[in-house]
């Protein structure tokens, strides 16, 4: 990579770094206005499963994340479906092409998007009745969908993949009680689409 390739590379980094910082801040915020004094002990437990070991949730995160992307990956080759050109999607197939800027997309987009989206939209709002929990679920898919569509613009499929997917990962969340199950298969995911669509590029 020259020097110019290199320094644009590191700025696309930051830029996704940064895109990510918002959802991070909004979810301690929301952390501290619903469990204002708990925030520390609260994340912590968004890592502790209930009912299950540290190793049975990191399993049945890698597996599920691993059937996932299998599936995914496998339904977009079936329909030749390709993402569309846009500034961000060359972004990411850019981004994706070093050890970094996989490690950003994968863990990065994984770890902050299941702490928001699951570890806050759902986890702050769960444990009144079955009823109202698959509501909030329900909801956080949607807006986690929401904010994929720019990403996805026109492609339909992606749409569908990104809203089954995500209710995936809240449904992992809310059974292990748990984020780590949710951000291995997020990740797993990230990281295998994206190197699928990086590699059809070159």
């Amino acid at each position: 990579m020259g020097e110019f390739n290199a320094r644009q590379h590191n700025q696309w980094l930051v830029q996704m770094v940064l895109g990510l910082v918002p959802f991070l801040v909004l979810g301690l915020a929301l952390i501290a206005i619903f469990r204002w004094g708990e925030i520390t002990p609260y994340v912590k437990s968004l890592f502790v499963p209930s009912g299950m070991s540290f190793l049975e949730v990191t399993l049945l995160g890698l597996i599920v994340g691993t059937i996932v992307v299998l599936i995914s990956v496998g339904l977009i080759i079936k329909t030749k479906t390709v993402l569309p050109q846009s500034e961000s999607t060359e972004h990411i197939r850019n981004i994706m092409r070093t050890p970094s800027g996989i490690a950003v997309s994968s863990l990065g987009g994984g770890m902050v998007e299941e702490f928001f989206f699951r570890g806050v939209l759902i986890g702050l709002f769960i444990g009144y009745s079955p009823i109202l929990d698959g509501i909030v679920i329900c909801i956080s898919t949607f807006l986690f969908w929401i904010i994929h569509i720019p990403q996805y613009k026109g492609v339909y499929l992606a749409y569908g993949l990104v809203f089954i997917n995500g209710l995936v990962f809240a449904v992992l969340f809310y059974f292990t009680d748990s984020l780590i199950s949710s951000i291995l298969a997020h990740a797993i995911y990230n990281l295998g689409i994206g190197i699928y669509f990086t590699q059809l590029t070159k």
